[in-house]
């Protein structure tokens, strides 16, 4: 097992962090909510605030791990892709695409996300951990769904919100991304499911996106 894993948190200790979770939750509906209003043709906004509302708020009703890795770089990455959305601008952007067709790739990942999360239900958290095997539904098609759409639901966002600060974000966020692949990989290897683990890698090839990565 990573020297970085370790038991269960205290009480406290995912109080707080649930807690801090909240308040930037509270930030960003503030700060989006706020751009939105002062446009509200800007449908990519809403359905922005809507998409990581829901992310943050399976948080505060997941299932606390039995084991988590806490290594710097698994806690790096986890916060970063938790907590991006905070780096973004929303004035000077342009549009790559019209309003409706942005807002379209938004919806779709946004309804993959539901699928996904659903599906792996209060065994859904931020830093990689053991909660459980999940190897039904969206599940058969990529190791990863719940990143696949992100994904879609980013290239929206993109596609109507354009501009290099954005993009970067983005690009750093799915750097991240790769790195909690691999450690939540890595967890799932290192307990008893290992074993199922790997037959069930054997039978989905593809982490996040079909015969590409």
């Amino acid at each position: 097992m990573d020297a970085g894993a370790a038991p269960r948190d205290s009480a406290l200790t995912e109080g707080l962090l649930r807690a801090f979770a909240v308040l930037l939750l509270g930030v960003f509906i503030w700060n989006v909510g706020r751009n939105w209003w002062a446009d509200t043709s800007r449908i990519t906004l809403l359905l922005l605030l809507v998409t990581e509302s829901f992310t943050l708020a399976l948080v505060l009703f997941a299932r606390r791990a039995i084991v988590r890795d806490l290594s710097p770089i698994a806690m790096a990455a986890t916060f970063y892709a938790a907590f991006f959305f905070v780096l973004f601008g929303y004035q000077d952007t342009r549009h790559l695409a019209p309003e409706w067709l942005a807002a379209i790739f938004q919806f779709a990942g946004l309804a993959w996300q539901v699928a996904a999360k659903a599906t792996l239900g209060r065994a859904f958290g931020l830093l990689p951990a053991v909660r459980g095997l999940v190897t039904r539904g969206p599940y058969r098609l990529v190791r990863h769904p719940i990143y696949l759409g992100y994904l879609i639901a980013h290239v929206g966002f993109l596609l109507g919100n354009f501009s290099w600060r954005n993009l970067v974000v983005l690009v750093v966020l799915y750097l991240a991304q790769a790195v909690r692949m691999q450690r939540e990989e890595a967890m799932l290897r290192s307990g008893e499911q290992g074993v199922d683990y790997d037959a069930y890698c054997a039978r989905v090839r593809w982490r996040i996106v079909p015969f590409v990565f």
